[in-house]
């Protein structure tokens, strides 16, 4: 019987601490794709990292994706729905920031894939285990940079100080669509972006 382990794929599992650094580093120089808090996600990887952005119709439908990077062309192809969608503006931001992150720490894995077949194949070799930190270190990564944590931590600082009931718990609630709002991205990404920079203990707070 033939072989049919999946040969073995190396792909580095960052510490939080390393990501932060690595998005310090794409925002560093960019000071003009920010306006206010908000990152201008678009104008950091068309000018910055010279990376172009184009869509491609039916990804989500044909493929269960809504983008993927050619490292060799060095374009982002986006789901033209999701693209087009002004509703979706936020999970728009959010899909080319993931797919920044994967520029930015993958693309040794899919440096010869200029194809979403040829991406598929890629991450098909990897295991479950593998798939699943690589997805989160490229969430996490780019939540650090739509919410860059020298403005994130103070501006968290101050809504826990204002934002309270009457017997002066914080309302986590309230927090997180704060932060949200001042930075264009979605709930679920602000309470994350929360997470990861230790409030539940930092201010222990009931982020779940």
């Amino acid at each position: 019987m033939g072989d049919t382990k999946k040969p073995a794929v190396k792909v580095w599992d960052y510490r939080l601490y390393e990501l932060e650094r690595i998005a310090a580093d794409a925002l560093r120089g960019a000071e003009r794709c920010v306006k206010g808090r908000r990152v201008d996600i678009e104008r950091l990887i068309l000018e910055k990292f010279r990376l172009k952005i184009e869509t491609f119709v039916d990804l989500r439908r044909r493929w269960d994706t809504y983008a993927f990077i050619d490292t060799t062309g060095a374009v982002i192809f986006m789901d033209a729905d999701l693209m087009n969608e002004a509703r979706l503006e936020k999970k728009y931001r959010f899909t080319l920031a993931e797919e920044l992150a994967h520029f930015l720490i993958h693309r040794h894995l899919f440096a010869d894939c200029q194809t979403i077949e040829g991406r598929m194949k890629i991450e098909d070799l990897l295991d479950e285990r593998t798939r699943a930190y690589m997805e989160s270190n490229a969430k996490a990564l780019a939540s650090a940079i739509l919410m860059p944590k020298t403005t994130v931590e103070p501006l968290v600082e101050s809504l826990a100080g204002k934002l309270v009931d009457g017997e002066g718990h914080i309302l986590v609630d309230q927090v997180v669509s704060a932060l949200a709002g001042e930075y264009d991205v979605n709930f679920q990404a602000a309470k994350r972006r929360m997470i990861n920079l230790g409030y539940r203990q930092r201010l222990n707070l009931d982020l779940q």
